[in-house]
């Protein structure tokens, strides 16, 4: 009978042992299940992170596309610009050139307008989720504007950064030049639109409607007609913009480097020796109440003109006067200089190495070289044809875009 009291105590270590092995199996699918819940933990914020950094990608090729396509037009005007300004000068670049311009510019102007867009932003209502742009770099090579950027995504502890590349190719530039009366392409150039002189903008108040224009002001805007007395010599590197009349009383001896535009007429008081690198537009009549001589200099006038002095163009200078011109004295042209008078011309002497070209009727006497006398078509062939028949046009190409995956 005592032998089997002592089995019993068997059957309760077998039962012990039972319990021990189903706990620890228990344990182990725990621990397990614990393990698969944490990685899966990691995997889900390790696909946040990739999605914020692909966000991030988005948003930034989006910026790029954005400030392309907005400063195209822009572009194309400022080139338009230049080209009708060279065609003025007679100076000849190739298509290469005008388009290494777009390119320059194209790249300034998405490089500023990235300026100004964020480059860390957090995801509304996710705390810990971010985006950040960075290691922004714009190159160009060749015809081609490229752009490389990474973006980072960070989702609690983690972190993937994804590497961009966007390329922006100009394809091509062309010109449609007006074939007016047998105009030789290689020469072309453009009648004035006298809208050539920029209006300036964001200028101080005191550059405004000033009662004088010998101040720190470097442009000066006239909202109106204006009129200065006393002397203008030495007036340099000056932008005057005057939207009605304009008149500058004295002598403007000396002058270098200054623009002046009117909508209306301009009057010099009286002479205006030695101007250079100085360029004057009129919409309107121009009388110089003095001499005019002028190097390197361009002097577009839309009515009359009238020199009571000497007028002497020397030194790849340019006039151009859309009515009749006046000179009291003698006319002077030098060999590498144009005058271009749509009606007719008069002055007690003329000498002419250069270039003279005239609609209408001529008087005084010509002491040396020729006058050209033209026709209408003749005019535009040698002083240029209408601004709206040379057109600029650009083959904006489309952007490319690559983006590398890296954890």
């Amino acid at each position: 009978m005592t032998h089997l009291k002592d089995e019993k105590g068997y059957a309760l270590v077998t039962v012990l042992l039972i319990i021990v092995v189903f706990m620890v199996i228990s344990l182990s699918f725990m621990g397990q299940s614990l393990n698969s819940v944490k990685q899966n933990r990691v995997v889900e914020n390790n696909y946040q992170s990739v999605a914020l950094a692909e966000m991030g990608i988005s948003y930034y090729q989006l910026a790029v596309r954005n400030a392309y396509l907005s400063n195209q037009e822009g572009i194309v005007s400022q080139i338009q610009h230049q080209l009708e300004t060279d065609r003025r000068n007679r100076v000849e670049n190739t298509s290469e050139y005008y388009t290494g311009l777009i390119v320059s510019l194209m790249k300034q102007a998405i490089q500023s307008s990235l300026e100004n867009e964020h480059q860390t932003l957090k995801i509304e209502n996710r705390p810990d989720a971010t985006y950040i742009i960075q290691d922004v770099n714009i190159t160009s090579e060749s015809n081609d504007i490229i752009i490389t950027f990474t973006s980072l995504g960070e989702e609690e502890d983690e972190t993937s950064k994804l590497s961009a590349e966007m390329k922006i190719p100009i394809k091509d530039l062309g010109s449609t030049d007006g074939e007016g009366s047998g105009s030789d392409p290689s020469n072309a150039s453009t009648l004035p639109d006298f809208n050539q002189i920029q209006e300036p903008k964001g200028l101080p108040d005191r550059c405004k409607n000033p009662p004088v224009i010998y101040d720190s002001c470097s442009e000066i805007f006239l909202a109106g007609s204006g009129a200065f007395s006393s002397n203008h010599n030495n007036l340099d590197d000056k932008l005057l913009y005057a939207k009605g009349a304009l008149i500058l009383g004295g002598n403007a001896n000396n002058m270098s480097n200054t623009q002046i535009h009117t909508d209306g007429s301009l009057s010099m008081g009286k002479n205006m020796n030695n101007a250079r690198n100085v360029f004057i537009e009129v919409k309107g009549a121009t009388s110089f109440g003095g001499q005019l001589r002028m190097d390197r200099s361009r002097v577009f006038v839309g009515g009359s003109m009238s020199v009571a002095g000497h007028l002497e163009v020397e030194d790849k200078s340019i006039i151009y006067v859309g009515g009749s011109a006046a000179v009291s004295k003698h006319l002077s042209i030098g060999s590498n200089s144009k005058m271009c008078v749509a009606g007719n011309l008069g002055a007690s002497q003329l000498d002419i190495d250069g270039e003279l070209y005239v609609k209408g009727s001529v008087s005084g006497k010509v002491k040396s070289g020729q006058v050209t006398h033209v026709n209408h078509a003749e005019f535009e062939k040698n002083c240029g044809v209408p601004n709206s028949s040379a057109e600029l046009t650009v083959e904006w190409g489309d952007i490319v875009n690559k983006v590398e995956y890296s954890y």
